[in-house]
């Protein structure tokens, strides 16, 4: 079932945690709630589920205006950041729960919890307590616990943030393919940018109470339509450039002395911003090719599967990525950077 927010607006007393967004989730999408601490995110998902009150505006839920209704009247469950688990009961009885309390009988009730806990990779832990699961495991039982009440619109609010690294990998994965293999409409919270990016069909990423930008992960990553998108969508170095027109579809990027040609029909000639990714950066030895920037390495760190250079240009401080670990190059290197045209991206141009 779809959701949509038409002009919503959030206030606490004299504070504006929400300031007029509309979106529209779709039937059968996941779209991600992306943005620092204090955005505004969890703040919407909670209206979407009932939790909170809209100032101003209007929420739907399948086209029906819910705008009003309390959360036992909306047909949504929502996954909490802490599971949110009864630690007296079975993970059998925890996953019972909503659905005795929804009016099904015991035998009904236990019947559904079980098939719940089996699309969850936990068939044959009905008996165990909460304690005896590791975090994974007890987020799978909350995922369950929200499943068995079929809601039309399933919330996650950042269900990952406990986790380690790994767990956290498996368990988006796990997510995602239950989202898809079921049909789910999903609302999912989170400031892990490489999350939101691996469980997304959309994003929409929030910065002061306000939409700054939704679309596709890779819109959002190759093409950030502002300076915070350019800096908040994965690592990028901010730089000055000059942009000169090619043709409606092409524009030079002049970095010190270096030229890159990338793919721009909005940007206007003259002085503007640019993000460089890292991983658009090649670091060779100088000289290197004759359109490349030089530099001198400032910083060189090893963190296994790359090095990580600082590097000292024309253009400004750039932080680069190297997977060539086995010739690692030292502080005080000169060095030559060639830049990939996918990779820089315009930010603001005047």
């Amino acid at each position: 079932m779809s959701v949509e927010f038409r002009d919503v607006v959030k206030r606490y007393g004299t504070t504006t945690a929400v300031s007029g967004i509309s979106f529209t989730v779709e039937t059968g999408s996941l779209v991600t709630l992306l943005g620092p601490s204090g955005c505004g995110k969890t703040t919407t998902l909670r209206m979407i589920a009932g939790l909170e009150l809209p100032s101003e505006g209007r929420i739907l839920i399948a086209g029906r205006d819910v705008t009003r209704l309390s959360a036992t009247e909306r047909d949504v469950s929502m996954v909490f950041q802490s599971y949110a688990l009864f630690p007296h009961m079975s993970v059998l009885d925890n996953v019972c729960y909503g659905l005795r309390r929804s009016g099904h009988s015991k035998e009904a009730a236990a019947q559904q919890a079980r098939a719940g806990l089996a699309q969850v990779g936990l068939a044959g832990y009905e008996g165990r307590q909460p304690s005896e699961l590791s975090g994974g495991q007890q987020q799978r039982v909350a995922v369950a616990r929200a499943l068995v009440l079929k809601p039309s619109v399933l919330l996650f609010d950042e269900p990952l943030s406990n986790l380690d690294a790994r767990l956290r990998r498996q368990m988006r994965e796990d997510i995602r393919e239950l989202q898809q293999a079921l049909g789910l409409t999903v609302v999912y919270v989170t400031h892990d940018q490489q999350e939101a990016m691996a469980v997304s069909d959309r994003i929409i990423v929030m910065n002061v109470g306000r939409i700054e930008q939704e679309g596709t992960p890779r819109d959002l990553y190759e093409r950030p339509a502002t300076p915070f998108l350019a800096r908040f969508m994965g690592e990028s170095n901010p730089a000055r450039a000059h942009l000169h027109r090619l043709d409606p579809q092409r524009l030079r990027v002049q970095l010190g002395p270096a030229t890159i040609d990338i793919d721009n029909g909005t940007a206007s000639d003259g002085e503007a911003t640019v993000a460089v990714r890292p991983e658009a950066i090649t670091v060779e030895a100088a000289p290197g090719p004759a359109n490349a920037l030089p530099g001198t390495v400032v910083k060189a760190s090893y963190v296994g599967t790359h090095i990580e250079y600082s590097i000292e240009t024309e253009a400004g401080t750039l932080f680069a990525t190297c997977p060539q670990v086995d010739r690692p190059l030292a502080p005080g290197a000169a060095v030559a950077l060639v830049l990939a045209p996918r990779g820089v991206i315009v930010v603001e141009s005047r």
